[in-house]
């Protein structure tokens, strides 16, 4: 069964504190990501771990919707659930009983800190999954800077190596990428598919000229990373075990409603006017600050359930993103078949796609 939280998780969810040092602030700053080894003690780790065994178990529409709520890229995952927070108390708890935002905050100038999403992602244990270098930064609110996002990575159950489908990066990546979006770089090929294709075959070059960090994570570690900072999955899996984790994106507050050069998913296109408050910066459930403090009715709408859709109210929603839909039931066919999205006629296929005003 999935446990859902009670009303009573409302009161007093203030994260508790965990302070820096200079060194590792620094090294984040430079470097583009930060290690962490037993930020979670054990009793947290085994909350997060049942709570993921018990999705996995329990197949919801609020998991399974995942696959179309957000990047296409997602499909190549076994299991994969957005925000689970909101529908099992263990990853509500884990969220809110961490340290994980006041380190956030320090690795942010020291800003409040809000949710921009959480995301489960499991595989099979002889599963592979594809090696494909890629930034976070466009699911961020604000498109012309880094440093005011990152995210919170750490494996679930078992420990991620890279050789068994684990995350690996590239050291001072998010450098370059900020120097894309200076020069402009970034807002050229960002309104497009075969744009964005352009962006994941430059990432991909950054390997020659970018040296790679692939660590080891025991459950109980966790490593953050800029919002710029190329990544992927390590894309081989020789130890044949599952490789399950937790990844939450935070954003420094406040952050202003800025309408994107594209619509990437319908999950990105929800930071606008109507979850800002009346100064027009990001706020309230969808957003909701966790760090220095929580906000009490912002907490009261997430425990009344304010956010999960039904299944209508899903269909009505997807309806109205008829591209992202083909897109995503493109990409995940391809999946299925073993077919490489990097493969020359998937490039083709997303240009006639564009020209046809069908992606």
């Amino acid at each position: 069964m999935v446990e859902r939280f009670s009303l009573q998780d409302t009161e007093d969810l203030s994260p508790p504190q965990f302070f820096l040092s200079e060194d590792q602030i620094s090294s984040y700053k430079e470097e583009g990501f930060l290690i962490l080894r037993n930020v979670l003690p054990p009793h947290l780790m085994s909350r997060l771990s049942s709570g993921s065994s018990d999705l996995s178990a329990t197949p919801c529409l609020h998991c399974a919707m995942t696959y179309y709520d957000t990047a296409p890229l997602l499909h190549s995952y076994d299991n994969v659930c957005q925000r689970p927070e909101l529908i099992h108390h263990n990853f509500h708890e884990v969220l809110y009983r961490s340290p994980l935002a006041h380190i956030s905050s320090q690795l942010m100038d020291n800003r409040p800190i809000r949710i921009l999403r959480t995301l489960t992602l499991g595989s099979r244990a002889g599963q592979t999954i594809p090696l494909r270098w890629h930034a976070d930064h466009a699911i961020f609110p604000g498109q012309r800077k880094c440093g005011d996002g990152l995210v919170v990575w750490m494996p679930i159950g078992n420990t991620s190596y890279a050789d068994a489908n684990g995350l690996v990066v590239l050291k001072k990546s998010h450098k370059i990428h900020e120097e894309m979006i200076d020069n402009g770089t970034w807002f050229e090929n960002q309104g497009s598919v075969h744009g964005q294709r352009l962006h994941l075959e430059f990432y991909k070059s950054l390997v020659k000229t970018h040296e790679k960090e692939e660590p080891t994570l025991n459950p109980g570690d966790a490593i953050l990373f800029d919002r710029c900072t190329v990544h992927s999955a390590s894309g081989v899996n020789s130890r044949n075990i599952r490789r399950n984790s937790w990844q939450i994106r935070f954003f420094a507050d406040p952050q202003k409603v800025e309408r994107d050069l594209y619509k990437h998913h319908p999950s990105s296109d929800i930071m606008d006017e109507k979850n800002a408050n009346e100064e027009g910066f990001l706020s309230g459930p969808h957003f909701p600050q966790i760090w220095p403090k929580t906000i009490p009715d912002e907490q009261h709408a997430i425990k009344q359930g304010h956010l999960l859709r039904t299944q209508q109210e899903w269909f009505l929603f997807m309806l109205g993103y008829p591209r992202h839909l083909v897109k995503s039931n493109v990409v995940r066919s391809a999946e299925s078949l073993g077919f490489s999205l990097q493969h020359p006629l998937f490039s083709v296929l997303v240009r006639l796609g564009e020209i046809l005003q069908i992606v």
